[in-house]
C-alpha cells in the first residue's frame, strides 16, 4: 500500500515579485520568513499540520486548521495554499456578469463589411404580404416586382429593384414565401406564424444580402415540414437548394428587437450558404439537423443599445461553419447540441480559406451528449479574448476545446466539465486539445475532467503560460484495458514554459508530462494522487513551484 507524505517543496522565489513567505493564520496574524531561509514545507499525512523548514535546520508548525493560506504576499504576490482540494462548478454570476464588444459601424463603402449594416440601406419601397389561413395577399403594384400564388398560401416573389423591403406578417399552417431578387433586401417579420409542411418555411433564393429585421414587440414562429417536396430546378438546370426552415442563398443579417422561433423537422434550423451575421434580437432554433448552417462564417455582435439572446437545441451541430470563422463578440449564447455545439472546420485544400473560432465577449453556456463532440471544433485556430464561457460534454471521447491549429487565451473566462471517458476509437476526453501551441496570458481556466483517462491540457505543440488563473483537475483513474493504458493527467505537452499566472493542476496520474518545463514565474501547484506530480526534469529561474506526490 502506498503511503502518502503530501509535501510540497517549495523552491524559493528568485525573481524580485515576493521574497517574503508569510503563514497567514486564521485570526488575521501572519508570521513573515524570509524566503532565502526556506528549504521546504511540508504537511503530515493527516494534513494535520504544516512545516516550514529552514536552511538552518530549525522547522516551525502551525495547525493547518489554523492556517489559511502560504503566500508570497508583497508587491501583489500571488497566494499559494496549502489545500489540495478545489472545486470546478459553474457559476451562476457569469451569466449577468461579462464582457461585451459593441459594434463599429462601417461608414467606408469599400470595406466588405459596409453592407453587413442595414444603417447603411435605406429603403425606398414597402411591400406588406398578409397569409391567412386560408390564403395569401402582396400589395405590389410596381412592375419589378411581381409574384405568383399558388394552392392560395403559397407565394413566390420576382425582383429586380433596388431597396425593397417587404413587412411579413399573419397565420398560415401551410404557406410558404420564396423570393428571388437581383438585389438586397430587407425582410420584416411581425408577428408572423408560418409553417411549410413540405419545405422551407423562408426561401430565398438570391445569393444578395438580406437583412431579416425581427419588429419591437412581436414574436415570429417559422416551421418547415418532417419531408421536404421536390425541389425546384434554377435556370441552371440544377435542383434548388432547400436546407431548412429559414434557408438563403444570400448572407442573412438579422437585427431588431423582436422575437424568432425557429423549428426545424426536417432540415436545419437556419441555414444559409453564404454567411450568418446576428446583430441584435431574440433567436430560438430548434433543430432535426443543426441549429444554424453556413457555408462561410458565422458572428454574433450587438449594436449599441441591444444585446443579442440565441437559443439552440439541436440534434446536431449548434452552429456548423463549412468554410468560415465563427466569431462572437456580445449576446447570450445558449445550445443544446447532440453533436458539436460550435464548429468551425474546413477539410478542403484551399489555403486561402480559414476556419477559426475568435472569442471577444458575450456568454456562452453550452452541453453537447454525442461522442467525440466538442463545445468548440475548429480546423483553423481559436483564440479567446473575453466573456464568459460555461461548456459541459458528455460524451466518450468529448472535449471542451478540439483545435487543429493554435489556442490563445487573452482574458475572459472558460469553465468546463467533462464526463466522458475514452470513445470506441479510444479517443480520449479532454478539456484543452491542440496540435499547435498553447499560449496563456490572461484570463481564467477552470476544468474538471471525470472521466478515466482524461487530459486536462493535451498539447501537440508548446505550452506558454504567460498569466491568467487555471485550474484543472483529472483525478478519475487511469483507463486500463487489455491491450492499451491511458493515464489520467493534468497537463500534457511538448516544451512547458510558464512566466507568470498561477497553476494549480491535479491528477490521478502524472499532473505535469511533457518533455521539459520551466519556471520563470508565477505560481505552480502539482499534485497527484498515485504518482510524482511532475514527471519531467523541471527548470526554476524564479516563481513558486510546488509539487505534491503520493509514493
Amino acid at each position: 500500500m502506498k503511503r502518502v507524505l503530501s509535501t510540497l517543496i517549495v523552491l524559493a522565489s528568485i525573481g524580485a515579485q515576493a521574497q517574503v513567505l508569510y503563514v497567514n493564520n486564521s485570526n488575521n496574524t501572519y508570521e513573515a520568513i524570509n524566503t532565502a531561509n526556506v528549504k521546504q514545507i511540508t504537511f503530515d499525512s493527516a494534513q494535520q499540520l504544516v512545516a516550514v523548514q529552514g536552511t538552518d535546520g530549525t522547522t516551525s508548525q502551525y495547525a493547518t486548521a489554523n492556517v489559511d493560506s502560504i503566500s508570497p504576499c508583497n508587491n501583489g504576490g500571488t497566494a499559494l495554499t496549502y489545500s489540495n482540494d478545489r472545486t470546478v462548478v459553474f457559476d451562476a454570476a457569469d451569466a449577468s456578469n461579462f464582457t461585451e464588444v459593441v459594434e463599429t459601424i462601417e461608414t467606408d463603402e469599400l470595406v466588405d463589411e459596409w453592407g453587413d449594416f442595414i444603417e447603411n440601406f435605406s429603403t425606398t419601397k414597402i411591400i406588406t404580404i398578409n397569409f391567412s389561413e386560408t390564403g395569401v395577399t402582396c400589395n405590389s403594384n410596381v412592375s419589378d416586382v411581381t409574384y405568383t400564388i399558388t394552392n392560395n398560401t403559397h407565394i413566390v416573389i420576382n425582383s429586380t429593384r433596388s431597396k425593397v423591403g417587404y413587412i411579413v406578417r399573419g397565420t398560415c399552417s401551410n404557406g410558404s414565401l420564396k423570393i428571388y431578387s437581383a438585389k438586397k433586401f430587407q425582410i420584416m417579420v411581425n408577428n408572423l406564424a408560418l409553417t411549410n409542411p413540405t419545405g422551407p418555411a423562408i426561401n430565398i433564393q438570391s445569393g444578395k444580402t438580406v437583412y431579416f429585421t425581427l419588429g419591437t414587440n412581436t414574436t415570429n414562429a417559422l416551421c418547415d415540414g418532417a419531408t421536404y417536396a421536390a425541389p425546384a430546378t434554377a435556370t441552371d438546370g440544377t435542383a434548388e437548394d432547400q436546407k431548412g426552415t429559414l434557408f438563403s442563398e444570400g448572407q442573412l443579417i438579422f437585427n431588431g428587437t423582436g422575437t424568432l422561433n425557429v423549428t426545424s423537422l426536417g432540415g436545419h434550423g437556419i441555414c444559409s450558404d453564404d454567411y450568418i451575421r446576428i446583430r441584435s434580437g431574440n433567436i430560438n432554433v430548434t433543430a432535426l439537423k443543426d441549429g444554424f448552417n453556413t457555408n462561410d462564417k458565422f458572428q454574433i455582435g450587438r449594436t449599441a443599445s441591444a444585446s443579442p439572446v440565441v437559443k439552440i437545441k439541436a440534434d446536431g451541430n449548434g452552429v456548423d461553419c463549412g468554410k468560415g470563422n465563427i466569431i462572437i463578440e456580445a449576446g447570450k449564447i445558449g445550445i443544446n447540441a447532440g453533436g458539436e455545439a460550435l464548429k468551425a472546420e474546413y477539410d478542403g485544400t484551399d489555403t486561402n480559406i480559414t476556419a477559426n473560432t475568435i472569442i471577444s465577449g458575450g456568454y456562452i453556456n453550452a452541453r453537447t451528449n454525442d461522442e467525440k463532440s466538442s463545445i468548440f471544433k475548429t480546423s483553423g485556430d481559436f483564440t479567446l479574448n473575453g466573456g464568459n464561457i460555461q461548456g459541459e460534454v458528455k460524451g466518450n471521447g468529448s472535449k471542451i476545446i478540439n483545435s487543429k491549429g493554435n489556442i490563445t487565451i487573452e482574458g475572459g473566462k472558460i469553465t468546463g466539465i467533462v464526463d466522458g471517458t475514452l470513445s470506441s476509437d479510444t479517443t480520449t476526453a479532454g478539456g484543452f486539445k491542440c496540435d499547435g501551441d498553447l499560449i496563456i496570458n490572461d484570463g481564467i481556466i477552470a476544468l474538471n475532467c471525470k472521466g478515466e483517462g482524461s487530459k486536462g491540457f493535451n498539447c501537440n505543440g508548446n505550452m506558454t503560460i504567460n498569466g491568467g488563473d487555471i485550474t484543472i483537475l483529472a483525478t478519475a483513474n487511469n483507463f486500463i484495458a487489455a491491450e492499451y493504458d491511458r493515464k489520467t493527467r493534468a497537463i500534457t505537452g511538448n516544451d512547458i514554459t510558464i512566466n507568470g499566472g498561477a497553476v494549480f493542476a491535479k491528477s490521478y496520474d502524472h499532473a505535469i508530462n511533457g518533455t521539459g518545463i520551466t519556471v520563470n514565474d508565477g505560481a505552480v501547484h502539482t499534485i497527484s494522487t498515485d504518482t510524482t506530480a511532475i514527471n519531467i526534469t523541471a527548470t526554476q529561474t524564479g516563481g513558486w513551484l510546488l509539487t505534491q506526490d503520493t509514493q
